[in-house]
């Protein structure tokens, strides 16, 4: 076979290999269908485990806050009351050291994650689960759930109800006091509560909505 030949037949075979590499159109638009419909699947996914990642992490640092307020009654021999409000749109709770009843520079704070709010006592699912999970049992002690949504520390770092200049930790009836603060992300309506019992043991809860009751986080 001549040189010329040669070169010719390796030209060819060349062109054959080069033709058969790479992608055909449809070949290219199957994968992009294919991995349109992954991401569409796992989408809601990835939203789901954030609203969730933003709920608990709301709740976890409402606990803190709750504990650096116990700290801080009995270290200033004073009671503190953890209030929440809204601070340039967006809800938040604080420790209220002057007790004068809104947010002041300086005070300790924390921000509820985007799509979190609290929720009023009344607005929260299987109240009555919940109390009999974190209350002794006995009409005592069920009875001593605060309807508001600001705990309060006494200097002796128990749950205390303000009444004039003092801070007593038992009621007319002989009860002590407990509270709870229901948070709910908006984005899936998922919720979690905190809860204070008259031990001042404080509690993470989630709620399941398929059996209407709360399983302790904590």
């Amino acid at each position: 076979m001549s040189r010329k030949s040669r070169r010719a037949t390796s030209s060819g075979t060349h062109g054959q290999a080069s033709a058969r590499e790479g992608f055909s159109l449809i070949e290219l638009l199957i994968v992009v269908a294919i991995s349109m419909i992954a991401a569409a699947m796992a989408l809601p996914l990835v939203s789901n485990a954030v609203n969730q990642i933003h709920l608990s992490s709301s709740a976890t640092d409402y606990a803190n806050l709750l504990q650096l307020a116990r700290m801080r009654a009995v270290q200033d021999d004073t009671y503190y009351q953890v209030q929440t409000t809204t601070l340039s749109g967006d809800p938040i709770a604080y420790v209220d050291i002057n007790n004068n009843g809104s947010y002041d520079t300086g005070e300790p704070m924390m921000v509820f994650a985007s799509g979190v709010i609290y929720r009023a006592q009344s607005a929260g699912p299987a109240l009555s689960n919940l109390k009999t999970q974190f209350l002794p049992s006995g009409p005592v002690a069920q009875g001593s759930l605060q309807p508001t949504a600001i705990p309060i520390f006494g200097s002796r770092g128990l749950p205390c109800v303000v009444s004039g200049s003092a801070c007593p930790y038992l009621d007319a009836l002989g009860r002590p006091f407990s509270y709870l603060l229901f948070i709910q992300n908006t984005q899936n309506n998922r919720w979690e509560a905190v809860t204070l019992n008259p031990a001042a043991r404080i509690r993470e809860w989630a709620y399941d909505t398929n059996s209407s009751t709360w399983s302790p986080l904590n």
